[in-house]
């Protein structure tokens, strides 16, 4: 495999990732296949209570007075079915994460350095793998502690300050914003160094979990905003092109072959952005950290070198014997 690291900017490069239509779709199919693992449990419900029924047929024309009164009959009569795929769609979300995990490990070797083939991104996602794991386990407490004690905190000072205010006061808005507005930039500061610390994986092959927290750190420093912006942006893209796809699937009415038809490719359309959303913006991460990773390894590696001072002149040593 022979790759090179094109030169490029953040943003340019995490669209100019986008050429890589076999990752998105590789992505786009593990999705699939997880939501029909979740889906599995209600397949005889579905079959029983949908398949050839007037409640069926709402549901497939999306109909907007008749569906929303069917589902609500529909969540109280088969419960327990619900409750089954609930718990199913719950280890599938886990296997999702693990997944995840795992692709982050080819994902961060292979992209910006050219073409490549699925052999030369799964090799590097299992070589990568433990070190993927690590890195999570240090994120979710992390997230638990910064994010999780940022919000609980902050709603109990919150309902202790504004204990007498009336509930549509303008102090309650502001300060439910400001609540909002901390506790994303923590989370985006959190997923960068945890993406960044994945990443190391890219530059230094054997480098350890803390060891990668540290690079991570170093390459964010004196760079913070320019970071949080690209996942500010990536953030923003991604919820506003998702948003409008399962929008646009959610208002739909479908009357005719040809509109459930098209329903589904607007389903399959609004995966695909996620997907797509998720390698644009590995893109930009990857060069964002191309030209500062050099710099940050260095600085890794001149701390741990050990300076051994020079012997005093005219001191020698000598073995004794017995």
């Amino acid at each position: 495999m022979t790759m090179t690291i094109e030169p490029r900017g953040s943003v340019a490069s995490g669209f100019r990732a986008l050429r890589h239509g076999k990752l998105i779709l590789l992505l786009l199919l593990t999705t699939l296949a997880l939501g029909w693992i979740a889906a599995m449990p209600l397949a005889a419900v579905f079959q029983t209570d949908f398949t050839g029924t007037l409640v069926g047929d709402h549901f497939v024309r999306n109909a907007p007075s008749l569906a929303p009164t069917d589902f609500v009959d529909f969540y109280e009569k088969k419960a327990d079915a619900i409750h089954g795929a609930r718990r199913t769609a719950s280890a599938a979300g886990v296997l999702g994460v693990l997944i995840q995990v795992f692709f982050a490990g080819g994902i961060v070797v292979v992209l910006g350095r050219g073409p490549f083939s699925f052999g030369d991104f799964f090799e590097p996602a299992r070589r990568n793998l433990w070190h993927n794991v690590k890195c999570l386990l240090l994120f979710l407490p992390a997230l638990a502690v910064f994010v999780g004690g940022w919000f609980g905190g902050a709603l109990a000072a919150s309902h202790k300050l504004f204990e007498d205010a009336p509930p549509e006061a303008a102090s309650r808005s502001v300060a439910w914003w400001a609540t909002l507005l901390i506790g994303l930039l923590l989370f985006g500061a959190l997923s960068l160094v945890y993406d960044f610390a994945r990443a190391a994986r890219r530059y230094a092959p054997a480098i350890g979990a803390f060891r990668a927290v540290r690079f991570a750190w170093r390459v964010l420093g004196g760079a913070w905003l320019r970071a949080l912006a690209l996942f500010g942006f990536w953030f923003v893209l991604g919820a506003l092109v998702v948003g409008l796809g399962v929008g646009a699937v959610w208002l739909l009415p479908a009357v005719s072959p040809p509109a459930i038809a098209l329903l589904v490719v607007l389903q399959l359309a609004a995966l695909a952005l996620r997907s797509a959303v998720r390698v644009g913006a590995w893109g930009s991460y990857l060069a964002f950290l191309d030209s500062r990773a050099g710099s940050a390894l260095a600085a890794l590696d001149a701390r741990r070198t050990v300076a051994i001072p020079a012997p005093e002149p005219g001191l020698t040593f000598s073995r004794s014997t017995p």
